[in-house]
């Protein structure tokens, strides 16, 4: 028996800088899709502000559209050819999939949407959902901090204070490093030497010789660069040893160019690029979700309902108050 179509609310970018809380129609689950009842929703104010602006110089945002790339909730119907899925699954999705207008973009602040099966991972036993609600993020701090070469008791610096450095120092952590995170946004500095890195420094003039007092060296094999500015390479170059230090540069720029390839080439470092999911990664993830070595509920300074988002998107806008994690609740 098929199921019927149905509406819901939905986040909705109308236009650029336009945020709206709208009713949309969901259809039923294509074959090889299932329909999702959305628990949370949590923005990724970066990549989403870029879309809200239409600031990214590779895709154009296809206004009007449903933001968000990550959602957990229950799944409520199944389409036909869907095997190992069932109704009452937990679920993390990472888009929505649908045609008709607002279409999905990435379609996850959604009450009740559908998703492709390549969109979705099954949630390990004892996983905080709360926490799960913004594993696309963790996976991309969890990889930043798994793709180089590291040792434990090794120390890694993460430039950026946002939740992208707060969760590449996690995972860090989480294979043993030492970590040192540098930002310049005390609220967030202060979660970090709460929760995620063992050291957390205020970026000043003098930051270098503050690392390399609280490690006693001059040279740190690992740093983690979230922030993906010029002025900011320029900063840190001096920690890294000539053929022997490690550079990640983790997340997205709307930039095209933001590393001064001149004193990459000069150095001789070892650089990473970071971005994107993959499904063993998201896996991999969910597992150190599950296990608590990686965690966004401490890291929330907005835990509110989806009606609350055109407020939300407005203070990441304006910087109007502090803020780190944010949390819609459906």
């Amino acid at each position: 028996m098929g199921h019927p179509s149905m509406s819901t609310q939905a986040v909705v970018f109308s236009g650029v800088d336009q945020v709206e809380i709208q009713q949309i129609n969901v259809p039923p689950p294509a074959a090889g899709e299932v329909q999702i009842q959305t628990h949370f929703s949590s923005i990724s104010s970066g990549t989403e502000g870029w879309a809200l602006h239409n600031e990214f110089t590779w895709a154009a945002t296809p206004f009007p559209a449903v933001p968000g790339y990550q959602r957990v909730g229950t799944i409520t119907a199944v389409g036909a050819d869907v095997t190992g899925w069932k109704e009452g699954d937990a679920v993390m999705a990472t888009m929505g999939s649908w045609t008709a207008s607002p279409v999905p973009f990435w379609g996850s602040h959604v009450g009740t949407a559908n998703s492709k099966l390549e969109h979705l991972f099954r949630m390990p036993a004892g996983v905080n959902p709360v926490d799960a609600a913004a594993t696309v993020v963790i996976q991309v701090g969890y990889n930043a901090a798994y793709r180089p070469y590291m040792e434990p008791g090794d120390w890694v610096v993460v430039y950026g204070d946002g939740p992208i450095g707060q969760f590449g120092a996690q995972a860090a952590r989480a294979r043993g490093a030492r970590t040192i995170l540098v930002g310049h946004r005390q609220m967030r500095l202060d979660a970090a030497a709460a929760h995620s890195a063992d050291h957390a420094l205020l970026e000043a003039a003098d930051t270098v010789e503050q690392i390399q007092a609280l490690t006693g060296q001059q040279h740190v094999p690992i740093v983690i660069d979230t922030v993906q500015r010029p002025q900011v390479q320029a900063a840190y170059m001096p920690l890294l040893e000539r053929e022997q230090g490690q550079i990640v540069y983790s997340g997205f720029s709307p930039e095209d160019t933001w590393a001064s390839m001149a004193d990459l080439h000069k150095s001789e470092l070892t650089t990473h690029y970071i971005s994107g999911i993959t499904r063993p990664r998201m896996e991999a993830t969910l597992d150190l979700i599950a296990a608590g070595e990686l965690r966004l509920e401490p890291l929330i300074s907005h835990r509110v309902s989806y009606e609350q988002a055109p407020q939300m998107y407005r203070m990441i806008d304006t910087r109007s108050e502090p803020f780190l994690g944010i949390l819609f609740e459906w």
